[in-house]
Order: C-alpha cells, then sequence, then structure tokens
C-alpha cells in the first residue's frame, strides 16, 4: 500500500471512529446525566456554571451552540428543579443573567466529582501504558477538529 492508499485508509477509519466516539460518548453523558434526574441538554447546562455562579442567556447559548428559544426550555425546567433563578440584568435591562441557587453549587459539586469518577473508571479500562498515548491523541485530535472547523 503507497502513502496515498495508507492516508485514504486512515481518513476512513478515522470517519468512522470519530462517528462512533461521538455516539458512545452521548449514551454515557445521557446515561450519566439521567443518574442525576437531568436530560443531557440540563446537565450540559449546569457543567457551564463550574467554577462560575452566574452566566447570561446569550453566552450559555452561545456555549451551547443552540437558540435562545431552547436554551429557554431548559432554563425553565431547571428553574423548575430549584437550580437556576433568572434576573434581568440591571446594566443592560435587555438581557437577562441566570444565577446558581444555593441548592445547586453542592448539587453541582458532586456532579462534577461524580463525573470525575466515571471518567476514572473508563480510564482503568485502559492499559495503564497506553493511557498517556489515549490522552494525548485525544488532545491532537480536538486541536485538529478545531484547526479544520476555524479554516471553514
Amino acid at each position: 500500500m503507497n502513502e496515498n492508499q495508507k492516508f485514504d485508509s486512515l481518513s476512513k477509519e478515522l470517519t468512522f471512529l470519530t462517528c462512533e466516539l461521538s455516539r458512545a460518548c452521548q449514551n454515557k453523558e445521557k446515561f450519566f446525566a439521567s443518574t442525576f434526574n437531568l436530560t443531557l441538554a440540563e446537565f450540559k447546562c449546569l457543567r457551564l456554571f463550574t467554577g462560575r455562579s452566574y452566566l447570561s442567556i446569550k453566552e450559555l447559548a452561545s456555549e451551547m451552540n443552540i437558540t435562545p428559544g431552547r436554551i429557554t426550555h431548559i432554563l425553565t425546567s431547571l428553574e423548575d428543579k430549584k437550580f437556576i433563578l433568572r434576573k434581568i440584568d440591571q446594566t443592560d435591562r435587555r438581557n437577562v443573567i441566570v444565577h446558581l441557587t444555593s441548592k445547586s453549587e453542592p448539587f453541582i459539586k458532586n456532579l462534577n466529582e461524580s463525573h470525575v469518577k466515571q471518567h476514572k473508571e473508563i480510564l482503568d479500562k485502559i492499559a495503564p501504558e497506553n493511557r498517556d498515548l489515549v490522552i494525548s491523541a485525544i488532545k491532537d485530535l480536538i486541536k485538529a477538529i478545531k484547526h479544520w472547523s476555524e479554516k471553514s
């Protein structure tokens, strides 16, 4: 097999593997969220508050890459669960700021700790001598995808 054929073969394999990885991660995150009685979208939203006590709706919609209408639906559900409060921005009344409640802060801490524990269990399934290589390869893949998407 020449270099072009090898590159084509690796590209096809990467196509399959990235789709498979995306599905596996989606299923893993969906299962994890359900153990905390959250939807996947609620889980992803709450994770954005790690180290922060408030975010604007614009920031949340942008970070999650969803429409303001969809973020409103997610926030209504989180508000019903008493995890967040929406307040009008006093400096610009057109903006809404989403604040964590006192109930959500320990919940998010537990959520994050459990998320790390879940990934420790996954990492434990990888041979110790391959763990650094896997992490390095994933970092390289993310960097390459971001570089590609910035140029597209």
